[in-house]
């Protein structure tokens, strides 16, 4: 070979190590990463990517490496591809791991640790752009946040934007419809400001407000009195919109600048968007701080053993709500109908169901419904429900009733739940579906029934009179809590809408009147309790889906689906059991 062509081990070296940088995947300078948890590390490329590294355990194979990070060993040939097919593993080096295989709970721990400034409020998750790791596009948050750059159209809409672009110093709110399910079961943790969406606070003679800048594109109606009240209904939300609208001296609420400072009176606000020190805000948060204390830790694989309560609302003479021509009672009996069948057929609950139309269960497969009268309460006798109130009390009475039955077979409330089914009439503007769950401060006292027809009733002889203590409220909230966020879950992963502005709710506000929680849930022993509003009938969208039969097998597959979640993933340590007898 010539001099000239000739190489020194020296240059060969030089030559392959130089190959191998060139090859390897470029990272980001050493001062953009961040520590992410023991062994974990977090990057933004400037193409946006989140870059994730860790390094391995003492004597930590691939294998284990994977489980550790992904929850399984599925992402080991991700990890391989990442890592230039890498098999053996060496301590002390830092190895890439996909983002998207990462655990929910470690994913979490790296967009807190990239994104110093998110956090989780009442709404979604807050998300700042700003530092050197903040992107660039809708596109791009929608991909970290919702696992799809797909939902940018959605994050646009929800913040009121007018373009896809990203400027230094925006603020961003991603739906909690659209986050991971790990994300929205934490606490909010938001500071007040972005928590409550940016509300400032001030006083004058008359008293207190919380001030909103309107943005862009946001309307009175939806933007600031549906967010920040807690109002729903078409009529309710209207009354309050024209209140604050002649406070502020606003001439027309359908053209107000963006920018414009919105005065909302403190008596109007949720607790959650008080000041923190507001004595109305404290109390709410030692509730809620009470409440958590208890989560459901019974578990039952197939639901063999549970007793479910299945309530679909109204009937008889009282349809419910009418809006465009429906009977809210006949479409939520055909829901419950289904979600019985489908629990009888698929796992081994047993189903009490508190009402039936006629001498049997008949499931009609068609679209739209015919009306119905012949609804009755399924008490000894069956009242035939001609009145409306007497029809609600009865429920509860039986679903008292059939917890006693379960607790003499089983021994504990906790294997027993309640569902109770309805279609909401609210805003046209507003749409999908809500949970209620009740409030312990709201369900206190001594109540019962001694009329005719109720004591008529071999469930109302059981126990004519409830009364619970305030360990017993405090842990039907906390269960009752539990199972809403399971449905309301539920309802997400089966593709269905779900309320946009704080769907749980533990009372329900309906203008100049104190909130209260409703009858079925508020008298009701059995401990964890829903009422699940499973959509909008004054929406047009909401009105036609539940016109479907698709749209309501959909809905009996996500309560079916959220019944088997809650009992089947339990990893909290046994919280004691409060006996629910009467005191």
């Amino acid at each position: 070979m010539p001099a000239s062509k000739k190489r020194s081990p020296t240059l060969l070296l030089l030559a392959v190590v130089c190959g191998c940088l060139a090859a390897a995947p470029a990272a980001p300078a050493a001062s953009r990463w961040v520590a992410a948890g023991e062994g974990l590390r977090a990057a933004v490329e400037e193409s946006g990517e989140i870059l994730v590294e860790s390094q391995p355990r003492r004597g930590e194979g691939l294998l284990a490496f994977a489980r550790r990070l992904t929850g399984s060993t599925e992402a080991v040939a991700s990890i391989r591809a990442a890592n230039g097919g890498r098999e053996a593993l060496l301590t002390g080096r830092w190895y890439r791991v996909p983002y998207r295989a990462l655990t929910d709970e470690t994913q979490i721990g790296v967009v807190r640790a990239v994104f110093g400034s998110d956090c989780l409020g009442p709404h979604g998750w807050v998300h700042h752009v700003e530092g050197p790791m903040a992107a660039t596009s809708l596109w791009r948050v929608a991909e970290w946040f919702t696992g799809s750059g797909e939902n940018f159209a959605r994050l646009r809409a929800f913040n009121a934007m007018e373009d896809e672009g990203l400027r230094p110093g925006d603020r961003l709110v991603v739906p909690a419809e659209l986050l991971p399910a790990a994300f929205r079961r934490g606490r909010a943790d938001c500071p007040e400001a972005a928590a409550t969406g940016e509300l400032d606070y001030e006083r004058d003679g008359e008293g207190g407000y919380g001030v909103y800048r309107l943005k862009r594109g946001e309307a009175l109606y939806s933007s600031v009195v549906v967010r920040f009240t807690g109002l729903t209904t078409a009529a309710d939300v209207n009354a309050l919109a024209a209140e604050i609208a002649t406070l502020n001296r606003i001439p027309d609420v359908t053209d107000i600048a963006a920018g414009r400072p919105i005065r909302i009176p403190f008596e109007h606000l949720l607790p959650e968007y008080l000041p923190a020190d507001h004595p109305r805000r404290l109390a709410y948060e030692r509730d809620l701080s009470a409440s958590e204390g208890y989560e459901n830790t019974v578990l039952a694989r197939d639901l063999s053993g549970i007793t479910v309560v299945l309530d679909a609302g109204h009937g008889g003479e009282d349809p419910g709500n009418t809006s465009g021509g429906l009977w809210e009672s006949i479409y939520v009996y055909d829901v419950m109908l289904r979600t019985k069948e489908l629990l009888e057929r698929t796992t081994g609950a047993t189903v009490v169901p508190t009402t039936r139309d006629g001498e049997a269960f008949r499931l009609p497969e068609r679209d739209v419904l015919p009306p119905s009268r012949n609804h009755a309460v399924l008490t000894s006798p069956p009242y035939r429900i001609l009145d409306a109130v007497t029809g609600v009390h009865l429920r509860w009475y039986l679903a008292n009733s059939a917890l006693a039955r379960a607790m003499a077979a089983q021994g504990d409330p906790r294997k027993v739940v309640f569902l109770s089914i309805h279609a909401e009439s609210l805003h046209p503007s507003l749409r999908g579906a809500m949970a209620y769950i009740p409030a312990a401060s709201l369900t206190g006292g001594r109540f019962g029934k001694s009329d005719p027809v109720f004591a008529s009733r071999s469930e109302v002889r059981e126990r004519p009179m409830v009364e619970f203590s305030l360990e017993q409220r405090r842990q039907s909230e906390g269960l009752s809590r539990e199972l809403g966020e399971r449905i309301l879950d539920a309802f997400v992963d089966q593709g269905l809408a779900v309320h946009t502005n704080k769907p749980l709710r533990d009372k329900i506000v309906r203008h100049r009147k104190p909130p209260f929680v409703p009858a079925v849930l508020r008298y009701n022993a059995v401990p964890a309790k829903v009422l699940v509003e499973i959509c909008n009938l004054n929406n047009p969208q909401d009105r036609s889906l539940i016109q479907t039969r698709r749209f309501r097998q959909q809905v009996a597959e996500a309560l079916v689906a959220a019944l088997v979640e809650y009992y089947g993933d339990a990893a909290a340590p046994p919280v004691p059991v409060v006996a629910a007898a009467a005191r």
